[in-house]
């Protein structure tokens, strides 16, 4: 018996087997069907369809603004790919496009702080029950346009062009063989071309963890506006340099997000190194556990934890990796290894030479979240003020340096935050706790006004 497979991006279908001694000619039948097959029926998109000699140049049809020109740079060391049958599948190529370019300074939401003139290109295949990131990006540059604080204006990704490829839908094919549910986790393909961002992981110091504060409070003002972004990951968070040299954090990735109009969708949000140890449980797999905005400031925390440990002057560390092992397991397992990390692992380990001043936050922060899960279900930590006041670093006097190399390990202040804390335990856990005694409350003794400021003035 032989079975003939489709894989997709939604899933895989299985035909009835065929006996090819009994049914010869049925199979052979199929050889030549198979044979004959254009790149359509293969599952290429007839405007990516390759063609001989062809470069990677392409011409999208858009309702909007006519033909779009879009040229890829295949074998950019910047492009990102993902590999596997099903999923999301994002690529992020450089791209170049002279209408894509002219149509940059007439954008609504256009930020004149990014001198860059590159593009890239995000192509991916979402859950079309999804709200797209499209849409969603339009809502919080709606927020940004009202944003009199600076807290989400400018540190947003701005994106230039989006475009859905209405006949690639994965469930076409299934309603077409009468299958059930034929439209359940069906996905598109999209691309929406952005202006180009640097990863934030090139920066080390303060100008590291500013723009990573730049990050926390425009995704806190987001949450509390509905738009939850719900995957926070090192490469999700990425910077701009601006013509008076300042590094701008920008949250990046609004395609696992929700707001107030999306539908759940079928994925589990999250990247899995980077996720709250409590969205790590059986339960949570299960659909049963709400997402809320202490998981996502907790894996700000995970993302710092990574960064501080496997990047030295803003490059990956290439021998003697910690948590490397977070990277090749599964959930439960990295469940476990997370909480090891947090109850013991995390005291003798140390981080590289330029990001001590970050592994301070991570090990003042990480010592109230290890409270919080100690004293689950849910639990209030109080206020509380830790002060740097005998670390010279951190004054308004040395700013002009950005390495972390003459600062002194910190005294192991643990003890008295836990006490201090365990003292006004309570039973309920707002947003706004979680936000200042998680993350505000721990980066302040360790930036000035300067590095704290998030708003983006012209120079």
């Amino acid at each position: 018996m032989i079975y003939l497979w489709y894989f997709d991006r939604q899933d895989a279908i299985q035909c009835s087997g065929i006996n090819y001694v009994q049914d010869l000619p049925r199979f052979m039948v199929l050889l030549l069907a198979i044979q004959r097959m254009s790149f359509t029926e293969w599952g290429y998109n007839r405007v990516f369809e390759p063609k001989p000699g062809s470069s990677a140049e392409v011409q999208v049809p858009d309702e909007d603004i006519g033909e779009v020109d879009l040229a890829f740079d295949l074998k950019s060391d910047m492009r990102t790919t993902h590999f596997g049958l099903r999923g999301r599948a994002t690529t992020v190529f450089p791209v170049k496009s002279k209408k894509l370019s002219a149509l940059v300074p007439t954008l609504p939401h256009h930020n004149p702080h990014n001198p860059t003139n590159e593009l890239v290109a995000k192509l991916y295949w979402p859950e079309e029950e999804r709200e797209s990131e499209a849409e969603i990006l339009r809502k919080v540059y709606e927020i940004a346009d009202k944003d009199e604080e600076g807290k989400v204006k400018y540190h947003v990704p701005e994106m230039v062009w989006s475009h859905k490829f209405e006949d690639t839908s994965t469930a076409n094919i299934r309603m077409a063989l009468g299958l059930k549910d034929a439209e359940r986790g069906s996905r598109v393909l999209y691309i929406i071309v952005f202006r180009k961002l640097d990863p934030i992981t090139k920066l080390k110091g303060r100008k590291f963890l500013s723009a990573w504060w730049h990050i926390v409070v425009c995704h806190y003002t987001l949450w509390g506006k509905n738009v939850h972004h719900r995957d926070i990951s090192p490469s999700n968070l990425m910077v701009y340099k601006t013509l008076d040299g300042r590094y701008i954090g920008v949250l990046n990735d609004f395609d696992l997000s929700s707001t107030r109009d999306s539908p759940s969708g079928q994925e589990r949000t999250g990247t899995v190194p980077f996720m709250a140890i409590e969205l790590l449980t059986k339960e949570a797999t299960e659909g049963k556990v709400k997402h809320l905005y202490r998981h996502d400031a907790e894996s700000f925390l995970w993302v710092l934890t990574w960064v501080s440990l496997r990047y030295k002057n803003g490059h990956l560390l290439r021998k003697g990796r910690p948590l490397d092992e977070w990277l090749k397991v599964d959930i439960n397992t990295c469940r476990e290894k997370k909480n090891d990390f947090l109850n013991t692992g995390r005291y003798s380990i140390r981080p590289s030479r330029s990001h001590k001043r970050s592994w301070k936050v991570v090990r003042s922060s990480l010592d109230v979240v290890g409270l919080f899960y100690s004293a689950k279900p849910q639990v209030n930590i109080p206020e509380s003020e830790d002060s740097d006041d005998s670390e010279t670093g951190d004054s308004d006097g040395s700013e002009t340096e950005d390495s972390d190399d003459s600062e002194t390990e910190d005294s192991d202040d643990s003890e008295v935050e836990g006490s201090e804390a365990r003292n006004g335990v309570s039973d309920f856990l707002t947003d706004a706790t979680v936000f200042e005694t998680w993350l505000q409350n721990k980066i302040r003794p360790r930036l000035s006004a300067k590095f704290l400021d998030v708003r983006v003035q012209s120079a």
